[in-house]
């Protein structure tokens, strides 16, 4: 496995007068370079054993990058092993930038984002900045040599990844340049994949309009940036959706040339995943990605919030969950010593939807996970009754319905609309119906719910 590297795919700037109006006009390659400046060139190479801000002892160099390269120290004082980045000459000179992510970067707190701990100004070796020292695969070097990524594995790397996102935008931070290159995939003794956010060098505050520039990788872009739009939550959905589908697919949707990657993010559509590969994937798969990479911003997710929301429900309903089934993930109240009410228990759970069994009267007497995320619980109470939930505020007729199931056992289908954090929602299909055997395990009544998207 390699360890963690720079990204050298990232775009100083995107010249978008090569593109001429609407993806028309010169085909000039729109990447721009600055002009190297060697003022400030570090007067020789870093190399095993040099000391860098007088704390930091190299061993050795981990990787190489269009920006820099990426150096195993040690800590004089700590005896620790760090990942230090040295940028090349010519991006050391944009000092208020370099501090700028390093500050935003030091700030973040998270399991799933790589941590800064340290950064400054070498007089020799200039600007530095020191992470946590991770050993791991970058996820763009595991599409390279495995291809895409089952839907489990998919899921997985994105629930992660956008819960990480979701942390930045609450600290007011915009990632910028979400992308196959920046999240390394490493192994833990408690659990089989983990997954690191790497890279904060396009960072910005949400409240940063923008200097005019596009600084970015092509592939995943979105259209108003494209626009020189500033970045912005949306477009950091945008890129979630260009990388869902690339783990799915194996590559992404757009490829080529920079000039005919830009026009195809502001005119061409993204074709369903689930019509390119053989994986029976669900239509919602193909719902999530189409809403993320919406080209408008407003069509998109209205927050990471949202867009874990439906992803979850896509993992809840097709058996993609996590690999340890928690305490809570599905709980019996009563009989639960009795074999028929376990195995009542762990059906439910292992059931491909939100469902639930409940009385006459409305009381839970089994639900899975899913459900309970639906209801916005963690655990299951013995009294918890479905109309003290949420589920009454959105439907109005559920007690009426609930007693018209149980008396008459007929099936009863309704569709309404939920909150899914935030100012987002989704439509949801529920379903009531009574169990071919009547049994104390399963209760009176069977509910199940189904996100529509």
């Amino acid at each position: 496995m390699s360890p963690p590297k720079d990204s050298d795919a990232v775009l100083p700037s995107l010249n978008l007068d090569a593109l001429g109006q609407r993806g028309t006009g010169s085909s000039k390659d729109p990447i721009t370079e600055t002009p190297a400046d060697d003022s400030d060139k570090p007067r020789r190479r870093a190399g095993p054993g040099d000391m860098i801000g007088d704390r930091y002892v190299i061993d050795g160099q981990i990787g190489r990058g269009g920006m820099g390269r990426i150096l195993r120290v040690r800590h004089i004082v700590l005896d620790k092993a760090f990942a230090l980045k040295l940028p090349r000459a010519r991006y050391a000179t944009e000092r208020e930038r370099f501090y700028r992510e390093a500050r935003m970067a030091s700030s973040l707190d998270h399991d799933n984002i790589c941590s800064i701990v340290d950064f400054g100004d070498d007089p020799v070796f200039g600007l530095f900045m020191v992470m946590e020292l991770l050993e791991g695969q970058a996820l763009k070097e595991k599409l390279t040599n495995d291809g895409r990524c089952s839907p489990k594995s998919a899921a997985d790397i994105m629930l992660q990844i956008a819960e990480a996102l979701r942390y930045v935008h609450s600290q007011g931070v915009v990632h910028g340049d979400i992308k196959p290159d920046n999240i390394l995939l490493i192994r833990t003794a408690d659990r089989h994949r983990f997954v690191k956010l790497l890279d904060f060098g396009l960072a910005r505050s949400q409240s940063d309009e923008g200097d005019g520039l596009v600084r970015g990788t092509p592939e995943y872009i979105a259209p108003e940036r494209i626009r020189k739009a500033p970045p912005s939550v949306a477009s950091d959905i945008y890129a979630l959706g260009i990388l869902f589908y690339e783990l799915l697919v194996g590559k992404p949707p757009f490829c080529g040339k920079a000039t005919d990657i830009l026009r195809q993010h502001l005119d061409d559509s993204i074709e369903a995943p689930s019509h390119l590969i053989n994986d029976n994937l669900d239509e919602r798969a193909d719902l999530i990605v189409a809403r993320a990479t919406a080209k408008d911003p407003k069509d998109r997710h209205a927050t990471v919030s949202a867009f874990l929301y439906e992803l979850r429900a896509f993992c809840d309903m097709h058996g993609i969950s996590s690999r340890r089934r928690s305490a809570e993930s599905s709980v019996l109240v009563h009989n639960a010593a009795s074999a028929a009410a376990k195995a009542g228990a762990e059906i439910f759970e292992q059931a491909p939807v939100p469902l639930a069994a409940v009385t006459k009267d409305g009381t839970i007497r089994i639900a899975n996970r899913a459900f309970l995320r639906f209801l916005g619980r963690r655990t299951l109470t013995e009294d918890l009754r479905l109309p003290q939930t949420r589920l009454l505020k959105v439907y109005p007729g559920l007690v009426k319905d609930l007693k018209t199931v149980a008396t008459t056992g007929q099936t009863i289908k309704q569709t309404f609309t939920m909150g899914a954090g935030e100012d987002a929602s989704v439509k949801v299909a529920i379903v009531m119906s009574t169990p071919p055997v009547e049994s104390s395990a399963t209760a009176a009544v069977h509910i199940a719910l189904h996100p529509l998207g």
